[in-house]
């Protein structure tokens, strides 16, 4: 099997293909494990969020100053790992943390009572980690897939950094090509069943719709237009979102809300950079935010219009914002607790309240302390220090369908 070549590591400047006017329905190395010893217990974390999440309130006064205690950055709730045979496992249905130490791949509940190896890891899968929709299956260093079957290629070249999951079940993974040409799939279970699913004329960015059976895609269509577009799985009814008039302009990533029902779009100028909502079945469009410093890293939650983002180049500290919806506003993740000052990235949703970040002295790379920070109480809880390749395995919500209005008409970015 020839793996696909696709683009090289580094950002990607985005673009997409239309769908029709019509409503399209179902359309780490864990290298030292905190070896420091505190005089005192650290205090009992608690990961539930104050308010369930089904009743978080998207309309309220400003969030009270109050701040919860915080852990003490020196006492991980996780401090040893089993010394046990590797194997797949089934998800924490709560949640868990996967992390790589040395040439091992462990997952972790968040409040550390569950710790196991889930694989022996070979040199070329050691790298990021990306678990499907579903959480059963990785996608390791882009081009190995683990599930309950084993490990295999999944026929992308090792360097694509933009191979991503289908939806609503991990059935497969695609990417676009090195060239933006084309759009391909491979098979979960079989990579040698590869298909073309390309519906632009140039490629640069694509996912999956949460609800399944739709693409959506950054590029330029047929026509020559500009823009974010949606297809079918097959790559027919292609389908405009939103447009683009400003030739300096490129969409730089995607996100879908786990609702399904809006779409999250990061674009640059060359000035600024934007994340702005695009409300599917109307297509208006709003914009959340804007900075003179890169944005990057979108990470919706499993709730809707829960969304986190990095701000700040990898050679400096790095900032993680989130959407608070009570305010409608962003959030700075961290402030007042021992996470200020530490340059930290998105890994992922564990509800509405409680996103999980990689936090490290400088920069995003390399072993990083993993935190969870609440946004309705400000507390941080310390899982574990010095993990590599973080990730949050948590099963996606059911989803909404695509659908757009037949009368809709698409924004202009």
């Amino acid at each position: 099997m020839i793996p696909d070549r696709t683009r090289r590591n580094g950002p990607r400047r985005a673009g997409r293909r239309p769908l029709t006017g019509c409503v399209i329905g179902a359309l780490c190395v864990l290298t030292t494990l905190s070896a420091c010893t505190t005089e005192s217990a650290p205090p009992t974390a608690s990961l539930v969020p104050l308010v369930p999440p089904e009743i978080l309130p998207v309309s309220t006064p400003a969030p009270s100053t109050t701040v919860a205690s915080s852990s003490d950055p020196n006492s991980p709730l996780l401090t040893a790992l089993p010394d046990t045979e590797c194997g797949y496992a089934d998800p924490v249905p709560d949640g868990e943390l996967t992390f790589v130490v040395a040439d091992r791949l462990y997952g972790a509940s968040f409040d550390a009572s569950i710790v196991r190896c889930l694989l022996v890891l070979a040199p070329q899968q050691r790298g990021p980690v990306s678990w499907a929709p579903n959480a059963a299956r990785a996608l390791l260093a882009f081009g190995t897939i683990f599930d309950v079957q084993g490990v295999r290629a999944n026929g992308f070249d090792v360097t694509n950094t933009e191979v991503t999951w289908e939806y609503p079940d991990g059935a497969g993974v695609f990417a676009p090509t090195s060239s933006d040409r084309t759009l391909v799939r491979r098979d979960a279970v079989d990579p040698n069943q590869r298909a073309d699913v390309t519906f632009l004329g140039r490629t640069t960015a694509a996912i999956a719709h949460p609800g399944g059976g739709v693409r959506l895609a950054a590029g330029q269509a047929e026509d020559g237009t500009r823009g974010v577009f949606a297809a079918t799985d097959a790559g027919e009814g292609v389908r405009a979102l939103a447009t683009i008039v400003d030739p300096a302009l490129d969409v730089l990533e995607l996100a879908a809300d786990p609702a399904g029902d809006a779409l999250w779009v990061l674009s640059d100028n060359g000035a600024q950079f934007r994340i702005h909502q695009i409300v599917l079945g109307d297509l208006s469009l709003v914009e959340l935010t804007s900075e003179q410093a890169p944005i990057s890293e979108l990470t919706p939650g499993p709730a809707t219009r829960s969304l986190a983002w990095k701000v700040g180049l990898c050679n400096s500290v790095t900032a993680t914002k989130v959407l608070d919806e009570r305010t409608g506003g962003a959030r700075t993740v961290g402030e007042g607790t021992p996470l200020a000052g530490q340059s930290l990235s998105p890994l992922g949703w564990l509800d509405a309240a409680r996103v999980v970040v990689a936090a490290r002295p400088l920069g995003c790379d390399g072993p990083a302390d993993v935190w969870v920070w609440n946004l309705l109480d400000g507390s941080a809880t310390l899982l574990v220090k010095n993990a590599e390749f973080p990730a949050v395995r948590l099963a996606a919500p059911v989803s909404n369908a695509f659908g757009v209005s037949a009368a809709a008409t698409p924004g202009v970015l």
